[in-house]
């Protein structure tokens, strides 16, 4: 009878290679897996995000409809509208194979002449009926013209998560949007007047599947929405920050390169 210990040392080293190799496909495989599963929680997110707008503007119309309030000028200019965030919606879903990009390594940006000012006003514009019925408001504070070189469907991305996470958390409260010019740099904020988020919450909450929210606090949504911002702005070779506002509250500040014509490949 042979016993482990009378094997010789080929056939130990051969069998203990077998076994790290098995240990190696079942953590690619364990990998993959999490992968799958991140790709879905951020897919439900993102799809998300963008139809809570829309479902507030059709609201808006079909009230004003039901009460006679609108020319038919006015509901052809809603409809329009509508028709602009379901355009963006499109365009969303398709960013998601990015998403999944960045997961892997993978994510190229898609850099083209864009003014920040204007994306800054045409996205809160679309959060416009979301806010009203949560009794936020807006105030913007950009310059009158930002042009520059970005990645415009990742810049959308990363201010309807930082728009959207203000309204969630603080509800009934204004929301300040703002872009600032810094020469080859532009600094993006979205300041909010609710709770605040603790230190220890801040070092967490970029994380995959982490929200900022209290023990006994419970809110729906994966958790995903600044992790995604995080990446994007990664991606972007940029920075993003949280800290207490003065006066209360949380200010989220992303720090991005002014690309220009010269450097967009």
């Amino acid at each position: 009878m042979s016993f482990p210990e009378d094997r010789p040392p080929e056939a130990a080293n051969t069998a203990e290679a077998a076994l790290e190799e098995l240990r190696r496909q079942n953590a690619e495989l364990i990998e993959a897996v999490a992968a799958r599963d991140t790709f879905i929680a951020v897919a439900a997110h993102e799809l998300r995000n963008p139809m809570t707008p829309i479902v507030g503007q059709i609201d808006l119309l079909l009230a004003a409809l039901q009460a006679g309030r609108y020319s038919s000028g006015q509901v052809e200019h809603r409809v329009r509208r509508i028709r602009r965030a379901m355009d963006h919606f499109i365009k969303r879903a398709g960013t998601l194979l990015d998403v999944s990009r960045i997961t892997s390594g993978r994510f190229q940006l898609a850099l083209a002449p864009c003014d920040l000012s204007d994306l800054v006003r045409e996205t809160v514009e679309t959060f416009t009926e979301t806010a009203r019925y949560s009794g936020c408001s807006f105030r913007i504070e950009v310059p009158e013209s930002l042009p520059g070189a970005w990645d415009r469907l990742a810049l959308e991305q990363i201010l309807d998560n930082l728009i959207s996470n203000a309204i969630k958390y603080a509800p009934s409260r204004p929301v300040t949007v703002s872009a600032e010019d810094f020469g080859s740099l532009v600094r993006l904020r979205v300041r909010d007047y609710g709770p605040g988020i603790s230190a220890g919450d801040r070092a967490r909450i970029f994380e995959r599947f982490e929200r900022a929210v209290g023990a006994n606090e419970r809110r729906s949504g994966f958790g995903v929405g600044l992790w995604v911002v995080g990446q994007l702005v990664a991606a972007m070779e940029g920075t993003i920050v949280v800290n207490d506002a003065q006066g209360g509250g949380s200010v989220f500040t992303v720090t991005l390169p002014r690309y220009s014509e010269t450097n967009r490949s």
